[in-house]
């Protein structure tokens, strides 16, 4: 990840906020096609919200995947996912991914909202947001999974209303993506669309 930080500035090209991750290199998007659990219909809630993801029964924690496989301190793998703020130098938020299975991502915009029909203020779902009112309350998910005895990262797309990019490329919804280090998610199908950059970053 060190050659995809070189450039902390950015370019103004009509008006438009360019990357600071601009040239990062692009992988094929594999999609695991298999039942997500993506709006099944169980007892998912959050402060009496109906949760639109439901973990797979193989979702395992970093933390408690050291503690079964008793891996040393030295040898795991420590998760964040590292928030930066398109036209600002330096990271916005960095976030530990180890005590829990499931990360959703989704706007949380730092101030209360009401809801036009109901007058009630929002609720914030997700377990990191982000301050921008095009994302969805449950926009996407970092999930874990245990796969023959290996500890494996996705990204999936909740049905979100504009999208999740990965690296520049638009990933199906409900669909399981292997994440890998220096990973780049956008909070839309257009990359251009959004102020926030979201690395993943395992080290």
């Amino acid at each position: 990840m060190n050659g995809k930080r070189e450039g902390s500035r950015y370019i103004h090209n009509f008006g438009r906020k360019k990357s600071r991750f601009e040239g990062h290199s692009k992988r094929p998007i594999l999609p695991i096609f298999e039942p997500s659990g993506l709006l099944e219909l169980e007892s998912n809630q959050k402060d009496g919200i109906q949760l639109k993801h439901v973990e797979p029964e193989d979702a395992m924690s970093p933390d408690k995947y050291n503690s079964l496989y008793n891996i040393p301190k030295l040898e795991r793998v420590r998760y964040e996912l590292i928030i930066y703020r398109k036209g600002i130098k330096g990271e916005m938020s960095r976030t530990a991914l180890n005590n829990k299975s499931c990360y959703v991502i989704g706007r949380g915009l730092g101030r209360s909202l009401r809801d036009v029909e109901t007058d009630k203020e929002e609720v914030i779902i997700a377990d990191i947001s982000i301050p921008e009112e095009s994302c969805s309350k449950e926009h996407c998910a970092i999930q874990f999974r245990q796969k023959n005895d290996t500890l494996m990262p996705y990204l999936i797309d909740l049905d979100s209303s504009n999208g999740t990019s990965l690296n520049g490329s638009s990933i199906p919804s409900s669909r399981y993506i292997e994440l890998k280090s220096g990973d780049i998610i956008c909070v839309s199908e257009d990359e251009n669309d959004t102020d926030f950059e979201l690395v993943f970053v395992a080290v």
